[in-house]
């Protein structure tokens, strides 16, 4: 879907942790219970939304009349106790039928961004649902969204408009990171 440093970014509540979720407490926190996904639309500090153009999801001008495209995000329960604060997600869009994924890549080579079908979400292993997750974590007003597949690699966005979202580590540089959630019943 985009060049190694291009960026995008995917959530969605996945079945099989519902086991686990019911059962899970934080020490310091309340229970967790699954949800229906939220839906958001996604833009960056650029004021782009993001938005398929066929199969291939772009940054583009958000112009009055013009929504991004309708991101279904999930939040998975965590999976065991870390300093970060991110939330893991999963990232669908298309009415839940295509899914951010970031396959697993190993060094040198450097990970892309892709949408996938899937037909059971819920059906696959922690292993196999990683490359689908996501770390959203707060950055100011905005939120990264970080590859759990691939650590260091963040979504983003070119600052050309219509430029496929991908991914990069280059954090603060020519790509934009952070992003908007807004809440996709809200009217703008």
């Amino acid at each position: 879907m985009s060049s190694p440093d291009s960026c995008s970014d995917v959530e969605i509540y996945p079945k099989c942790y519902r086991e686990l979720v019911e059962s899970h407490t934080e020490p310091e926190g309340p229970r967790i219970n699954p949800v229906a996904p939220n839906k958001h639309f996604i833009r960056d500090t650029n004021q782009q939304v993001l938005v398929l153009e066929g199969s291939t999801l772009v940054a583009v001008p958000d112009k009055l009349g013009k929504r991004g495209e309708t991101f279904y995000v999930s939040t998975l329960p965590e999976r065991k106790a870390s300093g970060s604060k991110a939330n893991r997600i999963v990232l669908a869009v298309s009415k839940r039928k295509l899914y951010l994924c970031c396959e697993r890549v190993k060094r040198p080579k450097c990970p892309s961004l892709e949408l996938k079908k899937i037909k059971e979400l819920s059906s696959l292993s922690h292993k196999k649902l990683l490359p689908f997750t996501f770390l959203k974590e707060k950055a100011g007003s905005y939120f990264t969204l970080e590859s759990a597949a691939n650590p260091g690699y963040f979504v983003c966005t070119c600052s050309a408009p219509r430029q496929p979202v991908g991914v990069t580590k280059e954090l603060g540089k020519q790509k934009n990171t952070q992003f908007e959630f807004v809440n996709a019943t809200m009217d703008q």
